[in-house]
């Protein structure tokens, strides 16, 4: 049991928040390949429902991203997402890659010089995108201000950031405003 925990959590932030093998930005590969530390007050890992879930105090750092949460649970190859059936999901990858990953209660994300913060994150590793929900998520990026709403959408290949609901932007003008 120790080596398949151990071995699931080196490739959480690899192939999950963390930059991963395909669609790497440039100079990031090194990163990917940095160790992962993670800790939390309790971990429940099952093979059979192909889930890990780290809960209290979570904070999983690598390289330059560090996520800190109430909850973090992985989700891992032959996990069934919304709408789809095990068989499905199991032929959709090797075993053991992680498909998702879900952080609930006061979720903090430092990346890409960014600092996001909601009270559930959702990324998947498929497509690597990151949905923030709930009252409250917002975006920081310093030197440039705050963008805040309900449900905000990142697109990691991108980098293009989508807001919806109650959107606020405070923002950091530089030399030049609206005078």
């Amino acid at each position: 049991m120790r080596i398949w925990v151990w071995l699931l959590l080196t490739t959480v932030l690899v192939s999950g928040i963390g930059y991963g093998q395909t669609g790497a930005a440039p100079g990031k590969e090194a990163e990917s390949a940095e160790r992962i530390h993670i800790t939390a007050d309790s971990l429940v890992a099952d093979d059979n429902e192909k889930f890990a879930e780290f809960s209290g105090n979570v904070k999983a750092v690598q390289g330059g991203t560090e996520i800190t949460a109430d909850r973090l649970r992985i989700l891992y190859q032959g996990s069934p997402a919304a709408g789809e059936t095990a068989e499905s999901d199991a032929a959709a990858g090797a075993q053991g890659s992680i498909q998702r990953i879900i952080a609930v209660g006061q979720v903090r994300i430092a990346f890409d010089e960014m600092v996001a913060q909601a009270q559930e994150a959702v990324y998947t590793t498929a497509d690597r995108i990151l949905v923030l929900s709930g009252p409250g998520s917002k975006v920081t990026k310093p030197d440039s201000g705050t963008i805040s709403g309900s449900r905000i959408t990142v697109e990691r290949d991108t980098g293009r950031i989508r807001f919806e609901g109650d959107v606020e932007g405070i923002f950091i003008p530089g030399e030049k405003g609206l005078n």
